[in-house]
């Protein structure tokens, strides 16, 4: 993935800037930039840093607990 793929699907997966901020060390404006193609040569330790806080936002979703199934309401 590239570096504003990462940023869009951390933000899709329910994070804000500001918590990709806190999980990277990425401050959030440049975090903004990123997710928006603004920045044409990210740094390679922010990309790392994305890829990690993308690759343990994925882990905490395969853990979460699936919502319980509720069948369809009975049709007349």
């Amino acid at each position: 993935m590239k570096p504003r793929e990462l940023v869009q699907a951390l933000r899709a997966l329910g994070l804000t800037q500001k918590q990709i901020q806190e999980r990277t060390g990425i401050p959030q404006p440049t975090v903004s930039k990123i997710g928006l193609g603004r920045v044409s040569d990210v740094m390679s330790r922010h990309y790392v840093a994305l890829l990690k806080a993308y690759e343990q936002r994925m882990k905490e979703e395969a853990l979460r607990p699936a919502a319980p199934f509720a069948p369809p309401p009975a049709g007349d």
